[in-house]
């Protein structure tokens, strides 16, 4: 096995790292350098006659583990808990569903009842700040025709 040794300090350069990580405590210093053999060390404290490479090590400690309902009422309750939070956004979704349909639906009606006062060739007037009756251009009337339209295609889809 002519590559034995440099399996070997592959690993215990592994070793030594792992080690070094998990023995560190939160906010200690690791670290790295080579000796004149050209092999990368990894220790608590830097060698006197060489360069080092500072190495910052911090821990914020085991993750937090999620609780877990122990008993199977526990977990019984839980799962009741979700299914009725699934119920209520299902329900709250369906409701804005509905509203939104219902509001399309008198946006369509409003849209076609402007568009039919506007094609049957009845005068159209609004009254102005005097009270008098000021009557609808045809270019004007010619152009509500085309808004209220588009108005019809977006909210009737025909």
């Amino acid at each position: 096995m002519p590559h034995a040794p440099v399996g070997r300090a592959v690993i215990a350069r592994i070793l030594a790292i792992a080690l070094a990580l998990s023995c560190a405590s939160a906010g200690a210093a690791l670290y790295k350098w080579v000796d004149e053999k050209g092999v990368t060390h990894y220790t608590e404290e830097p060698p006197p006659d060489r360069k080092a490479t500072k190495i910052e090590i911090r821990s914020d400690g085991p993750a937090a583990k999620p609780e877990k309902p122990e008993s199977w009422k526990e977990k019984e309750v839980e799962f009741r808990r979700r299914r009725l939070e699934k119920e209520r956004e299902e329900e709250t979704t369906s409701a804005r569903e509905k509203n939104a349909a219902a509001q399309r639906q008198r946006n369509c009606l409003r849209a076609r009842e402007a568009l039919d006062t506007l094609t049957h060739g009845r005068p159209i007037y609004r009254v102005n700040e005097k009270g008098e009756r000021v009557y609808m251009e045809d270019a004007e009337r010619d152009a509500e025709t085309k808004r209220w339209r588009k108005e019809v295609e977006d909210w009737c889809g025909s």
